[in-house]
């Protein structure tokens, strides 16, 4: 009978180890899935939210690019004519209706700018984006979250615009300015449309482009 209570003694510990266990994994894989579901949730409303911004501004600059290739005819600038006639004044000839930005100013000619902005446009297409919750559909999200947002900065930096991005991502504090320098000779030369191996070849000459290039436009920031 001695022996019998002092074995369960000795079991005494790991009878409440193993309970503790078994109450723990109950209890993490309920809190987990809760925990899971939504940090899943946050997570994807922000890749998607993000590849909604990039095809709005795609569908801008198409839609600038279409204008730019089009020829503007003579009825619409008199239309336009006519409606800055009949905006009303006051008797100091002051306008007196608040301005609206009736039109944006055309894109370039330029079929590299044309291609990376069809390869935007096809990247962030909502049509042809996965919705299934499997590893492949998040691994295709991703990569297109990353090729967008590279094509986006590039046509971006082609046209000379600035995202001020502090309303959308406060902690961005390293935005572009008028007048910096690219990091490095190879964004320098992607920037301008070439291939990693033609920067590669022969960096010196395409820095020495770059900072012709740079200067001139520091001088016309400033102008």
């Amino acid at each position: 009978m001695e022996k019998n209570i002092l074995d369960s003694l000795l079991d005494l510990e790991e009878e409440f180890y193993q309970e503790g266990y078994n109450l723990g994994a109950t209890d993490g894989a309920q809190a987990g899935y809760t925990e899971g579901s939504v940090f899943a949730v946050e997570k994807g409303f922000e890749k998607f939210v993000e590849l909604g911004r990039l095809y709005g501004k795609a569908l801008v600059w198409a839609q600038r690019l279409a204008d730019s290739d089009s020829s503007r005819n003579s009825s619409q600038e008199s239309d336009q004519t006519d409606a800055r006639k009949s905006q009303p004044y006051n008797e100091d000839g002051l306008n007196l209706e608040p301005f609206v930005c009736k039109e944006m100013l055309p894109l370039p000619a330029s079929s590299r700018l044309a291609k990376n902005l069809e390869i935007l446009l096809e990247l962030v297409d909502p049509a042809s984006l996965p919705m299934e919750n499997t590893e492949e559909a998040v691994t295709d999200v991703d990569e297109r979250l990353k090729g967008a947002t590279i094509k986006a900065k590039l046509i971006q930096r082609a046209l000379g615009e600035r995202e001020d991005a502090s309303d959308i991502h406060p902690d961005v504090k390293d935005a572009q300015r008028c007048g910096d320098f690219p990091s490095s000779t190879m964004e320098y030369g992607l920037l301008i449309g070439l291939s990693p191996t033609e920067v590669a070849a022969d960096p010196g000459n395409y820095l020495a482009l770059g900072l012709q290039s740079w200067n001139a436009k520091l001088i016309g920031c400033y102008q």
